[in-house]
């Protein structure tokens, strides 16, 4: 998964419940809900589990066929409330036989569909999508939907026989932008500055509310300010990263997605690759800033997690690890987060350990192998430099393309070579960008230029300026077909090619860089990111020079 930062932002406007360790109202005990006994699969077998289908043309081709809607769950493993509604909602007698009678039911693993999560992160999840037979979206849904609310919702796609959103089946071309003068993103960046600044909690540190998120690249601008001398910055970073420590496993060391109710009090337990990068990398940086060893002391803490839970054999990083205990298993008890995390480690690993997905996917070993060197560079650790370098071998190994790219899975999951995404190669190069920095070994800086080569080829839109989410996929259907240009992920690719164009400068690259700027330093795409917007800032700043 490629779970964002914009992916949580969505829960502050979430109308439902998503993503949350606590049971929803009317559901009742501490054990996990499970299907009635008595209803029906579709083989009329008395509690027969929903065959759920593959996201995949060979599904659309069977929905046009039977004359069939679409409906998706995009779920994540470690999602609390994606598990409560697949065993409550999709497992009612009356939205079975809906399902039953006109539909064809997809679940998503959102991690491992980049662009499913990219085009629909921001609905939270679980999100459910309706589709028409040929791929084009009838409505999008946030968060749980009780048994009651998607009966009404699937009876009224099949009384208006699937009619599809106006758009939604192609995106309206984008003309390319003259790049911006120096004075022209000075003024963006002056006023990306202020819409963070007007979001600063200097009750609770950090941006925004009500859920309190470990914003890495917020808190990471802040620090690069406070180095450059910025007093306000330095006291600002400092107090941020001082506060979230709340969120921090006191046993095990990892750092959990975010907090309810205005506060650090109330962590969601589960504990993402990604999130674990930043705070590795934001208290190695704020320990080089000020030479406080409690910062390096929290940065090594949450580094002990990710070494003892989410890292392979083979030296890879994982993904995620449920909030939960044994969310996804029916012969277990099931222990709420909450319960679970309140016990020592010895009473813990009596219970068992939260489900750990053990993908390796590109994006999530990229930032962690980025924030791993930051943790060397800071602290002068050889094992952290060392973890890092098997990582980034591990992955070249097993994800590496013939020309360079680097695949989301390894070799064996789906077509090797056959789509390649923004998100994992702008990640994964800017790592091994960063690796050869750290140790100026010419394999890195070779592996990064190729992948160089295809972010500025394959991924660059030459007519429109900026970066297409995938290389075109022959199979995709409807909307799927229909690629975008992805914020988060440009913003990540403009960093990598920064830091190319310094390590070996080339005409394509500052091209690439200057036509990409304008894509995403537009006021309407940074107010829609609200609060996260330290990525962009950090991008701006170091691109001055190379673009």
């Amino acid at each position: 998964m490629r779970t964002s930062w914009l992916l949580v932002s969505a829960l502050t406007v979430l109308p439902g419940i998503a993503c949350a360790p606590s049971r929803a109202a009317g559901v009742g005990s501490s054990t996990p809900p499970a299907a009635r006994a008595d209803e029906e699969g579709p083989s009329g077998a008395p509690g027969a589990p929903l065959a759920w289908a593959e996201l995949g043309p060979a599904m659309f081709a069977k929905a046009v066929a039977e004359k069939r809607f679409v409906v998706i769950d995009g779920a994540a493993e470690w999602c609390h409330w994606c598990h409560v509604m697949e065993a409550t909602t999709y497992h009612d007698p009356e939205v079975r036989k809906l399902l039953d009678a006109s539909f064809i039911a997809v679940k998503v693993d959102v991690d491992s569909r980049p662009d499913f999560e990219e085009r629909y992160g921001e609905w939270g999840w679980p999100a459910t999508v309706l589709m028409t037979a040929d791929g084009r979206e009838i409505g999008k849904y946030r968060g749980y939907l009780a048994p009651e609310k998607f009966v009404e919702i699937l009876n009224a796609v099949v009384a208006s026989r699937g009619v599809a959103e106006a758009g939604s089946k192609t995106d309206a071309a984008v003309e390319a932008k003259a790049p911006l003068g120096e004075a022209e993103i000075a003024s963006v960046a002056a006023w990306t500055q202020k819409a963070l600044d007007d979001r600063w909690d200097a009750r609770e540190g950090g941006w925004g509310r009500p859920q309190k998120l470990p914003l890495a690249w917020d808190n990471a601008w802040e620090l690069v300010l406070a180095k450059a001398g910025d007093a306000t910055a330095r006291q600002r970073g400092l107090f941020a990263l001082d506060r979230q420590r709340a969120i921090i496993d006191p046993v095990w060391g990892g750092i959990c997605q975010y907090s309810t109710d205005g506060d650090w009090l109330h962590p969601h337990y589960e504990k993402l690759m990604t999130y674990q990068a930043g705070a590795i990398d934001n208290y190695a940086a704020a320990f080089a800033l000020t030479h406080d060893p409690g910062w390096l002391r929290t940065a090594q803490a949450v580094r002990g997690f990710v070494d003892r839970f989410m890292t392979g054999p083979e030296g890879g990083f994982y993904t995620t690890m449920d909030a939960d205990l044994n969310a996804h298993e029916t012969d277990k008890p099931y222990v709420l987060g909450k319960d679970y995390y309140a016990k020592g480690d010895t009473d813990r690993l009596a219970l068992g350990v939260p489900r750990v997905d053990t993908h390796e996917y590109g994006r999530e070993n990229g930032l962690a192998i980025a924030a791993y060197v930051t943790l060397y560079e800071a602290s002068g650790d050889a094992t952290t430099l060392a973890t890092a370098e098997r990582a980034a071998q591990r992955i070249l190994a097993t994800h590496a393309t013939d020309r360079g790219g680097i695949l989301h899975g390894p070799h064996g999951e789906g077509e090797p070579g056959k789509v390649l995404y923004l998100a994992d190669n702008a990640a994964f190069g800017f790592a091994l960008a960063r690796l050869h920095e750290a140790t100026h070994k010419p394999e890195y800086l070779e592996a990064a230029r190729k992948i160089a080569a295809i972010v500025t080829g394959e991924l660059r839109d030459a007519k429109g300026g900026g970066f297409f989410s995938s290389t075109p996929d022959p199979d995709a259907v409807g909307i799927f077909a229909t690629r975008r240009k992805p914020f988060e992920d440009d913003v990540m690719a403009l960093r990598f090619l920064a830091r190319m164009q310094r390590l070996a400068p080339n005409d394509a690259t500052r091209d690439a860089i200057a036509h990409a700027i304008p894509v995403v330093a537009t006021r309407p795409a940074i107010e829609d990111r609200g609060r996260m917007v330290g990525d962009l800032l950090l991008a701006l700043e170091e691109t001055k020079g190379v673009r």
